[in-house]
């Protein structure tokens, strides 16, 4: 489906590109018959989940007869962005000009990349990109796909994207002059030569560039959203800049809708107002978290794991217990977790045993990580019996989804080599392969186990093979005895 609808697109904007010569403006197809304007926002509104498509809503509208404008439909596209119905978005852009035909236009080629890079990936959008004309990669495509590589962490891309616009002479300082002439004519900037900007500016890790993209940027708030200024508060801590850092989370802050993006814009302010020390400000987020946004686990997850960063633990005791006061998800045990994690790290395994069989009994039903994290804690004290029986439970306990580290694993086949024990190490070989494939480490332990035993060894080593592993010198080591 992505694809043909990455076809129909770039036909269309072959054909504009095109008429542009033949033409200096473009008309959409023969006008319908009523104005759109009062129908569209709340047509889509409707339709709710954005897992839903818009197809239907739209094929409706059309059958009725409704005109509709350009610069509608794109002030829709980018509502629905601003809501995080990013799906939407892209949908009611592509049908923009698959089925009303509208030219397609850079602005549109530049939201669509960033959507595109959001709901299916990077690679995804540097083939669209690839698709289009040279005539619509305007700078502010390929700030858009800059964009796309800076939140994707692909650093490299990124620099040879940010070094090939340079080259073609989109330079920072012809951004900005586009800029001053746009307030100078008293038009409204558009957000993309702010975020395409600042996608620039962050990929070089030029903080002065980010400072002045802030500046442009405050006496247009709708335009630099929260995540730009959190962002940009982040960067300004890496270099050092406490103060500037400070100024930016404020910023952010201000910015903040509850209703739309509290959960994630509160948590990254609390994460970030710890990480620069100021516990005062983590709480301060905290109160204004719980009072405008919905009591949720994702929130008490942040909360708690924010508070174990300060070395807070009888603080995130108390914020497990609120969690549960609160009955949210009340199996989910991903809070409980947080708690057995920094009980294991301070050696205080009872007590994240204990934890675990209090939740036990309020109902709950521990991940099978859980008892990983317990069978940690008991390697790391010394309690080897222990370690490898929460080991076991928590194999036995898993779904195929669990993919576990192999570190207590592995300590756990050693011990049964030590207690030439094939039948145990054969067991937990046997509940670990229902998760994940045995690899040539587990291999060499059953082998040690089985040699210690004095069993033999060649139906194992007949299973290794056809598992895709062949001999190599340590296998030959312990199969010849020399291992020990």
């Amino acid at each position: 489906m992505f694809r043909l609808l990455l076809r129909r697109l770039s036909t269309a904007a072959k054909k504009h590109v095109a008429s542009v010569a033949a033409s200096a403006s473009l008309s959409p197809s023969p006008p319908l018959r009523r104005p759109l304007s009062t129908d569209l926002y709340p047509r889509i509104w409707e339709v709710g989940s954005p897992h839903l498509p818009l197809a239907p809503v739209l094929d409706q509208l059309a059958r009725e007869g409704h005109t509709v404008e350009k610069h509608e439909v794109q002030k829709m596209v980018k509502k629905l962005i601003g809501l995080r119905r990013y799906a939407h978005a892209l949908e009611l852009s592509f049908w923009m000009t698959d089925r009303w035909h509208f030219y397609v236009s850079p602005s549109d080629v530049a939201y669509r990349l960033e959507l595109i890079g959001r709901l299916h990936g990077v690679e995804k959008a540097v083939e669209y990109f690839s698709s289009m004309p040279k005539q619509l990669r305007k700078h502010q495509c390929y700030g858009s796909l800059l964009k796309c590589y800076v939140e994707a962490k692909a650093v490299g891309k990124a620099e040879e994207l940010f070094a090939e616009m340079l080259e073609m002479g989109m330079r920072s300082d012809r951004v900005h002059a586009m800029f001053r002439d746009m307030e100078e004519k008293g038009v409204e900037p558009d957000m993309f030569s702010l975020e395409n900007l600042m996608a620039a500016y962050r990929a070089v890790e030029d903080v002065t560039g980010i400072a002045k993209v802030l500046e442009k940027g405050n006496p247009h708030a709708k335009l630099l959203n929260w995540h730009a200024h959190a962002l940009a508060a982040k960067d300004f801590m890496k270099a050092g800049m406490q103060e500037r850092a400070v100024e930016a989370l404020v910023d952010a802050e201000k910015r903040i809708t509850p209703k739309h993006n509290g959960k994630v814009a509160y948590g990254f302010l609390l994460n970030t107002y710890c990480d620069l020390g100021m516990y005062s400000e983590v709480e301060r987020i905290w109160g204004v978290y719980k009072y405008k946004v919905p009591p949720c686990t994702s929130m008490y997850l942040c909360r708690t794991s924010v508070l174990l960063k300060m070395n807070d633990l009888e603080g995130a005791e108390k914020a497990l217990k609120e969690w549960e006061t609160r009955r949210v998800f009340h199996n989910d045990f991903r809070v409980a977790n947080l708690l057995v994690d920094a009980y294991c790290r301070e050696g205080l395994v009872e007590k994240a045993e204990a934890l675990v069989d209090d939740a036990i009994k309020k109902g709950r039903k521990p991940f099978a990580n859980s008892w990983y994290r317990l069978a940690g804690g008991y390697f790391k004290n010394g309690e080897v019996l222990k370690a490898v029986d929460m080991t076991r439970k928590a194999l036995a306990s898993a779904s195929v989804v669990w993919k576990p580290d192999l570190t207590y694993v592995l300590m756990s086949l050693n011990h049964f080599m030590d207690q030439k024990d094939v039948e145990a190490a054969e067991d937990m070989a046997s509940m670990l392969q229902k998760l994940v494939p045995l690899t040539r480490d587990v291999y060499h332990c059953l082998l040690k186990t089985y040699a210690s035993a004095g069993k033999p060894v060649s139906d194992l080593f007949d299973r290794m093979k056809k598992d895709g592993f062949e001999a190599d010198e340590e296998t030959n080591r312990i199969i010849a005895g020399e291992w020990q």
